[in-house]
């Protein structure tokens, strides 16, 4: 997947959450917190994009040239990435998906069966105990689930928000994505990166390890 998509989910992440969370102070010092933390999470975002990108380079060169021959590029599918950021009591999550780890294929859908198969999995994707948070956080959706379908050349992407508010925000520890997983077995690596005021971190899920750690 593309860098700046990683950057740019990242970013519009906690800058949302600073302003969803109604920070203090003057227009200016509001203005001084929301550009430095778009720096800090734009460079902290490049520089884990560039280290797993060197990963990727090294571990999948065999499968590039495969996918080269073959049309999409086979080695991406099983893997997705995951972005949390929360401020106060928000939490935004965000996920970005190969649409062959959801739909099963990554074209655009025309007839009825791939439709079905479009409608379905995205109710599923969508549904609102897909995510869980650790029970003493309290946390609850505060809009619609909204997941986009992407189609772009031979590649197509689903992104998937969610927008929370937490009653407890400060006993947040755990995101489980046991049911993500369990649902949509074409998913076998998510890279996870979260922002907080606290600072940025990163972590890698799989279905034998689907808690993310949130502190």
């Amino acid at each position: 997947m593309r860098s700046t998509h990683r950057v740019v989910l990242l970013i519009t992440a906690v800058v949302y959450i600073m302003f969803a969370a109604g920070c203090g102070g003057s227009s200016d010092e509001i203005a001084t917190r929301d550009s430095d933390a778009i720096a800090t999470s734009a460079d902290t975002a490049v520089e884990a994009d560039e280290d797993h990108d060197d990963h990727d380079d090294e571990d999948h060169e065999d499968h590039d040239d495969e996918g080269a021959s073959g049309g999409l590029d086979a080695h991406v599918h099983g893997l997705a990435e995951l972005f949390v950021a929360w401020n106060g009591s928000d939490v935004v999550v965000d996920l970005v998906s190969p649409a062959n780890n959801i739909f099963g294929f990554e074209y655009e859908a025309t007839t009825d069966e791939d439709l079905a198969i479009v409608a379905e999995r995205t109710d599923v994707l969508t549904a609102r105990d897909l995510l869980a948070f650790n029970d003493q956080a309290a946390c609850s959706l505060a809009a619609d689930v909204d997941s986009e379908f992407v189609i772009e050349g031979s590649h197509a992407e689903v992104t998937t928000s969610w927008l929370f508010v937490c009653e407890e925000p400060g006993e947040l520890s755990q995101l489980d994505l046991t049911a993500l997983f369990t649902e949509f077995p074409g998913l076998q690596d998510i890279d996870a990166q979260l922002a907080s005021e606290a600072g940025q971190s990163a972590a890698e899920l799989s279905p034998s390890s689907a808690i993310l750690q949130l502190n």
